[in-house]
């Protein structure tokens, strides 16, 4: 009984083989040439020389002197900040932070060169 299930597989899978092979020689030979025509493509396909979409361009990032120009800004600002301090100061008008220290003396002690200097006890420095 095993002989005749071996020998009806193979017979089936013979007819088969034979189809697969039918089929693949009813297709048109392969050519090395693909402009070449065949039944199945009879005329070259023909490019589109149209117009072609436009790419979108990508935007380059541009230079910003944001920074350069805060900079500006701010040393601007300033210098007008101290000139105006200094003609209030030449006025006479000017804070208490802009007048020369006082030590605690009656009159603000003198300038000496450094040879010549004592310390103070009355603020604790040499003048």
């Amino acid at each position: 009984m095993n002989y005749k299930l071996v020998f009806a597989g193979t017979i089936i899978s013979a007819a088969i083989t034979g189809q697969l092979n039918a089929q693949q020689s009813t297709e048109p030979a392969k050519t090395s040439d693909k402009k070449f025509p065949t039944t199945l493509q009879p005329v070259n396909p023909v490019k589109y020389y149209g117009p072609r979409k436009e790419k979108k361009k990508k935007s380059k990032k541009s230079v910003t002197y944001n920074a350069q120009n805060d900079y500006y800004n701010r040393v601007e600002k300033t210098w007008r900040e101290r000139e105006k301090n200094e003609r209030t100061y030449q006025r006479g008008e000017g804070s208490d932070i802009m007048k020369p220290p006082y030590f605690g003396h009656k009159k603000p002690p003198k300038v000496r060169s450094i040879e010549k200097r004592k310390y103070c006890k009355v603020c604790g420095i040499r003048h």
